[in-house]
């Protein structure tokens, strides 16, 4: 689905990833935020800090500017109550569900009234953000762990014998991780009825067994302004492979088999490169930026 990148970036995002613009480039507004939910809660938190900005104790920017990172905000608050790595923890949690209830609310209400579109139209909106606003929290609470993978390594994982590899109980060398994807990698995200777009990052989220499960989000840009992105849940249960957790996705949005192209060839990608350091034949080393590190291919690494 296509959606607005970020309506802030004041920052050099020349090589910027949406985990980057969206929490590095954030984080003074974030910490603000974080500070009044920390002393008070919620919701006392959020009514705080409106009320210091109603009251000018608040700088006016500064303090709208907080107030629009909230709903990321209470996502995180909820992630460090029920744990991050899983979506559902989070979604069925009742502040979750206040928020949300809380969210619609106030569209309606600036609207003044109740056509028929506007509801659907604002959980949607709502539902949509609430998926990117969890990967990025589950990517910063996870560690950070950014991936650039080299051109020779992007090369090397697109060869139809590394691809076609099974691997049975797949597994993350971390809790959450982010893959930089070249352009050598040749991964591009088709919405059906739009042109294809080159697919720049893959971020992963491993919820362990007994319910065993990868959470990816596919993301490309479009623009400066817009990407395509999609959400896929892809279950493995005890013994199951990854081609089997690619058979039965889901796409998290709609609840529902994906239907954009190019998503199945991501994911494969994604776990062909993960098994490659999994297996030793890719390790990581230092990369140009102290963000992100290179992954690269044992042999013939630039």
């Amino acid at each position: 689905m296509t959606r607005p990148i970020s309506p802030n970036d004041t920052h050099d995002t020349s090589d910027a990833t949406m985990f980057d613009r969206f929490v590095l480039f954030e984080q003074e507004s974030l910490d603000i935020g974080r500070r009044y939910l920390q002393a008070l809660g919620l919701p006392r938190g959020i009514g705080a800090l409106v009320e210091d900005l109603n009251e000018g104790r608040l700088a006016w920017e500064k303090g709208r500017h907080v107030l629009g990172h909230v709903p990321y905000l209470l996502i995180e608050y909820i992630a460090r109550r029920t744990g991050f790595t899983r979506l559902s923890a989070i979604t069925t949690d009742p502040e979750f569900v206040a928020l949300k209830t809380h969210s619609l609310a106030q569209a309606l209400q600036r609207h003044g009234s109740f056509p028929p579109g506007l509801t659907a139209g604002a959980l949607e909106a709502f539902s949509w953000s609430a998926l990117r606003h969890w990967q990025l929290v589950a990517h910063d609470l996870g560690g950070r762990h950014a991936y650039a993978v080299t051109p020779s390594l992007a090369q090397l994982v697109r060869q139809p014998e590394t691809l076609s590899q099974p691997w049975r109980m797949p597994r993350l060398p971390v809790p959450s991780l982010l893959l930089l994807v070249p352009p050598e990698a040749g991964l591009t995200l088709t919405q059906r009825g739009f042109r294809a777009h080159a697919v720049t990052e893959l971020y992963v989220v491993e919820s362990l067994p007994p319910v065993h499960q990868w959470s990816v989000w596919i993301h490309a840009p479009i623009d400066e302004n817009f990407a395509e992105s999609l959400y896929v849940e892809l279950p493995l249960p005890p013994g199951s492979s990854l081609q089997e957790g690619i058979d039965n996705a889901q796409d998290l949005f709609l609840g529902r088999r994906p239907t954009a192209l190019g998503w199945q060839e991501c994911v494969r990608w994604l776990g062909a490169t993960l098994r490659v350091l999994a297996e030793d034949g890719a390790r990581l080393l230092e990369g140009p930026s102290p963000r992100r590190m290179l992954l690269g291919a044992v042999k013939g690494l630039h």
